[in-house]
């Protein structure tokens, strides 16, 4: 028989307290096991629905998605709004313009393909507000090219809503024609007459080569001129007697910040539609102060005002000024010149500091930029 050393019975010896708590630990583990084997069948089981909460998180990331929609939207609104503050507007009409032509107007591309779009199917703009219906032109964008839209700006009457209805493909419109002489009529008036570009280029290309029309039928030779397009405008043609090689010229002098349209017209290269254009700018700068800024009519032809500039001539006395100190915001910003940050700034400086002393605090209080300054120099005064 093995005898065991003490040192080993001493160590499994335990006392009569010892042996109670070892003997409730281990009641204690077994009770802990059989719960845990025994929970599922008391208790039922259940699942979670998570479908709410998923709800709420795919309603807060929609709202975030359309809080950065609005704020790209809103950006995106600046942005082109902020463009027509740079951009040269010249007259067209939607009918016939071209892409390069309406991306200097200041559309987008997804703008232009809309109105591709409309055109493809067969679409027209009839009136200036129909180029508002168009999807995704701004209202602000539209309130800046209106008055350069080559359209009637509403239908009068029934005969002109009949006639609307009846327009033929070439985009011929009763109230756009009128009497022409094709040997002066500008690019901005063909356009106003139904014809496209390829064709005013050929009849331009035509003119500046010397070409002249000496009797209505030479119209109808001009290379893409149809014989439709021809009936249309031959009743409104109208061609002084002219000799071959001998063509007779009167020359008119004219102030430019007094003249009417009827002494425009009489300008050898300047037609009725031209005219009134120069009128209306000059309306809206207050008076030229130099012939140049003719230029700034968009499309003015060049060849034109270098054949009339010495006929020309400006008072420049006669410019209607703008007050720094008693004009308001919408008196400044109605100026070719200044944009409404401008006007706003420029008013609010008179608020801040008082009265302005000199024209040139603009320029010194860094307003404007010294370009934009000398422009709208001469259009200021302070008395």
């Amino acid at each position: 028989m093995i005898k065991i050393p003490e040192q080993i019975k001493d160590f499994f010896y335990f006392s009569k307290g010892e042996r109670n708590g070892i003997s409730l630990l281990i009641i204690l583990i077994i009770l802990v096991i059989a719960s845990s084997l025994l929970y599922p069948l008391f208790v039922p089981k259940t699942e979670t629905n998570y479908q709410k909460f998923q709800k709420e998180i795919e309603e807060f990331e929609n709202s975030l998605q359309k809080s950065n929609k609005t704020g790209s939207l809103n950006k995106l609104n600046r942005y082109i709004e902020n463009r027509y503050d740079t951009l040269e507007l010249f007259y067209f009409d939607p009918n016939s313009t071209t892409k390069e032509s309406f991306e200097k107007l200041g559309l987008t591309s997804k703008q232009i393909t809309t109105i591709n779009n409309y055109m493809s199917k067969g679409g027209r703009f009839y009136v200036k507000d129909d180029f508002r219906k168009i999807y995704g032109i701004r209202h602000f964008q539209f309130l800046k090219l209106k008055p350069y839209i080559l359209l009637a700006d509403k239908l009068n009457n029934e005969k002109q809503a009949y006639e609307k209805s009846t327009t033929n493909n070439q985009g011929y419109m009763p109230d756009t024609l009128f009497h022409f002489n094709p040997n002066t009529t500008s690019r901005e008036e063909w356009f106003k007459l139904g014809l496209k570009e390829n064709q005013i280029k050929t009849i331009n290309n035509y003119v500046s080569k010397g070409g002249v029309f000496y009797k209505k039928e030479d119209l109808k030779k001009i290379y893409g001129i149809t014989d439709e397009t021809y009936k249309k405008l031959e009743p409104f043609i109208k061609i002084e007697s002219i000799r071959p090689n001998k063509v007779e010229k009167t020359t008119i002098y004219i102030e430019l910040n007094s003249t009417t349209v009827n002494e425009l017209v009489q300008i050898n290269g300047i037609g009725d539609y031209l005219a009134n254009g120069i009128i209306r700018y000059r309306q809206k700068l207050g008076g030229f102060v130099k012939k140049g800024q003719l230029l700034e009519i968009k499309n003015f032809p060049e060849n034109t005002f270098t054949k009339i500039e010495a006929q020309l001539t400006v008072d420049t006395k006669k410019i209607k000024k703008i007050n720094l100190n008693f004009s308001e915001v919408q008196d400044f910003v109605k100026h070719p010149y200044l944009n409404y940050h401008q006007a706003k700034t420029i008013v609010q400086y008179r608020t801040d500091n008082g009265p302005y002393q000199t024209i040139s605090t603009l320029l010194e209080k860094k307003i404007m930029p010294t370009n934009a300054f000398n422009k709208i120099k001469p259009y200021l005064s302070i008395n």
